[in-house]
């Protein structure tokens, strides 16, 4: 007898990953539920840097931001130096966004495409048979009943807490755990000015400096000619400071004086390659709950909604089928494209976040104030590997040059892991089963980096 599920596909969470994923399931007209904890009315409501470019709106076929829930239009990023004497420009189009206004329009959007929104539904873990996810456990928090769903597809979307994959035995998925060292621990406030800001509106400002933000950088993010995101983030290792405290020291510093605190808080992000193994039977990750954030900045929307995308065309063929749960065999097309897609682009960077951890503001001034790397370079580290390992090895025989030795060979030992990992994620297998082996390979690579080029940034900081 075939089995009855509730839904065809059930995703946990409601941000932009979740409800991109829903509104691309839905329109072709497969029934999918959408859980979120929130009331609807609150949905989007999260503390987060805002900031998005906007070439991921074209690529996964939705509207850019307008209206409410865009705050500016970005032109570039200006990476400044811990001295504050070096600026690297880093143009391309982007945007801060309201978070709220913004998450309003994605979930709205999937409704309107026919997915039926369950909120104030608190997820608390999957339902498994057989090796499968079929289900999800939940407490409406309406009535505090304990309630369950069935679906073919469940996906996971919850965010860094990663309610159904944190609760998957590890015979079921490769990674189930994000090591703390993985994270990044932010603080921002939103905060207006009686003044126009005293930094351009058109650009983000990313400042490098390890007294303030050990193993992370501070930002400052234009939302209009008055108002400003304005945080940090540290690596989160045992003794590091509070990011909260970091942040008042830095304002104290720079002596930035609002007359308003509009919205303030903090969050974790996961800063690493994405999770080996992104689908299993009956269950997909995307987002945060993937560990598919930008490592070296934590900039996780638009990946998030590219990842959604991504999995959306997976689940919209294997649901033709008309038996039950969906297979690992079925979903495997979705880790297929986004690993060797944007997933390459992202792990690669994993080598280079571990040198940034491990730069002295001594080194970081000198790479900056030295002009050994241009915006455009950079950018290319970022998102072209191909080019971006001849910047690193070049800027590298610069650094020869002027006597850096030991930054030098540290620089040439980021290059060539961060092109290994890049080649590795561009062969991601196949087939599954191959899976455990080509982890393995990743794995050597990593902890290589980790003992090579990471050096604890907790020595440069500030004593709070």
């Amino acid at each position: 007898m075939q089995e009855k599920f509730d839904y065809d596909v059930v995703i946990v969470g409601a941000g932009p990953a979740g409800a991109v994923l829903a509104q691309k399931v839905a329109k072709e007209n497969h029934d999918v539920a959408l859980l979120d904890m929130k009331p609807r009315e609150k949905i989007g409501d999260k503390v987060c840097g805002d900031g998005i470019s906007a070439s991921y709106f074209d690529r996964i076929e939705i509207p850019h931001p307008t209206g409410d829930e865009l705050a500016m239009v970005m032109e570039a990023s200006d990476v400044m130096s811990p001295d504050c004497e070096g600026v690297l420009k880093v143009y391309g189009k982007g945007y801060t966004i309201n978070r709220l206004p913004f998450g309003q329009r994605l979930v709205s959007d999937a409704i309107k495409a026919g997915a039926h929104l369950m909120d104030k539904s608190q997820a608390t873990g999957p339902i498994i048979r057989d090796n499968s996810i079929v289900g999800v456990t939940y407490i409406d928090k309406r009535t505090h009943e304990k309630k369950k769903i069935t679906g073919r597809v469940i996906v996971d979307a919850s965010g860094i807490i990663a309610v159904i994959r944190n609760k998957v035995p590890e015979n079921i998925l490769l990674e189930n755990k994000v090591d703390r060292f993985d994270i990044a621990a932010a603080y921002r406030r939103i905060v207006s000015f009686d003044e126009a800001i005293k930094w351009t509106v058109k650009s983000v400002l990313i400042y490098l400096n390890q007294w303030y933000a050990p193993g992370g950088y501070v930002w400052i993010f234009p939302k209009g000619e008055k108002v400003a995101n304005i945080g940090l983030g540290v690596q989160p290792i045992k003794g590091a400071p509070n990011p909260a405290a970091l942040l008042k020291l830095f304002e104290k510093d720079w002596e930035i004086k609002p007359k308003e605190i509009i919205h303030e808080g903090g969050w974790n992000v996961p800063v690493r390659r994405p999770l080996a193994q992104i689908a299993a039977n009956g269950l997909v990750l995307v987002g945060d709950a993937a560990s598919q954030a930008n490592p070296m900045h934590g900039g996780g929307i638009g990946h998030a909604m590219l990842a959604a995308y991504m999995a959306s065309k997976t689940i919209n063929k294997a649901l033709e089928s008309e038996d039950g749960t969906i297979t690992l065999e079925e979903l495997w097309g979705y880790p297929v494209e986004y690993m060797r897609s944007n997933g390459a682009k992202t792990a690669a960077l994993e080598p280079i976040k571990l040198l940034l951890q491990g730069l002295s503001n001594d080194e970081i001034n000198f790479i900056i104030k030295s002009k050994l790397i241009t915006g455009e370079q950079l950018l290319d580290i970022e998102s072209n590997p191909k080019r971006g390992v001849g910047v690193i090895k070049k800027v590298s025989l610069l650094v020869k040059n002027l006597r850096r030795i030991k930054l030098m060979n540290r620089l040439r030992i980021a290059a060539n892991y961060y092109y290994g990992i890049y080649n590795l994620f561009k062969s991601y297998p196949e087939n599954p089963k191959e899976l455990a082996e080509w982890n393995r390979k990743v794995m050597g690579i990593i902890q290589e980096s980790k003992e090579k080029l990471w050096r604890n940034p907790l020595q440069w900081a500030a004593k709070i």
